[in-house]
């Protein structure tokens, strides 16, 4: 008995327009979120991976994290997969941003060595987890009316440095996937126009003489 197979259609991944990104980041009440929303959407980096940060993963000077795999998190965040440890470059602002944050929240009394840290409530001081930022994202959707979330984030990123001309390779290690076929699976997929748009600048290449020239 032969059983038929159809092919899944994949779906399109979900990214978010800048501006938009924008209206959520001025939709945060204070420097936590706006940092988790900023650096997520600059490094593309997988919401589990910016729970996991410790302070000492942030080279101010050289504007780099590094994501290491810790094993098991009191907050419960994990990396992805064995390419997920791995160095990201980003930007002074970032850093500035990282720097203001730090300096505002992480007090004497701090007993974690985890970035991101729980501000209110009887755990305030204590790392966020993964239903902090569920409950974060839910309160900026419903204040915004733009739906979105942290992995939309990640998709906008990669997506926007695959628009800019990255080799798959270089958007690989950055999103810090295991295989090459994830990444091209997942974001070098051109556009109908784009398309069209490349077959014109080769098109003149292409043409043959009439058959009234061949006779």
């Amino acid at each position: 008995r032969y059983m038929l197979h159809l092919p899944i259609p994949q779906q399109k991944i979900k990214t978010v327009p800048k501006e938009d990104v924008n209206t959520l980041m001025k939709a945060t009440n204070n420097i936590r979120d706006y940092f988790l929303l900023y650096l997520v959407f600059e490094t593309g980096m997988r919401i589990g991976e910016a729970l996991s940060l410790w302070i000492e993963d942030f080279d101010i000077s050289g504007c780099t994290i590094t994501i290491h795999d810790r094993g098991e998190m009191e907050n419960l965040s994990e990396i992805k997969t064995v390419s997920s440890p791995r160095k990201l470059d980003c930007t002074q602002n970032l850093m500035e941003v990282f720097t203001e944050y730090v300096c505002f929240f992480h007090t004497e009394g701090i007993k974690t060595n985890h970035v991101f840290i729980k501000l209110q409530g009887k755990n305030a001081g204590k790392a966020m987890d993964y239903s902090d930022v569920d409950n974060l994202f839910r309160k900026l959707r419903k204040k915004t009316d733009i739906y979105i979330t942290p992995h939309m984030f990640r998709h906008t990123s990669l997506s926007m440095l695959n628009a800019a001309g990255w080799e798959p390779e270089l958007l690989r290690v950055r999103a810090g996937h295991k295989n090459i076929y994830t990444t091209l699976n997942t974001y070098v997929h051109p556009s109908d126009d784009e398309v069209s748009e490349a077959f014109k600048k080769v098109s003149e290449n292409l043409k043959m003489p009439g058959r009234e020239a061949l006779e």
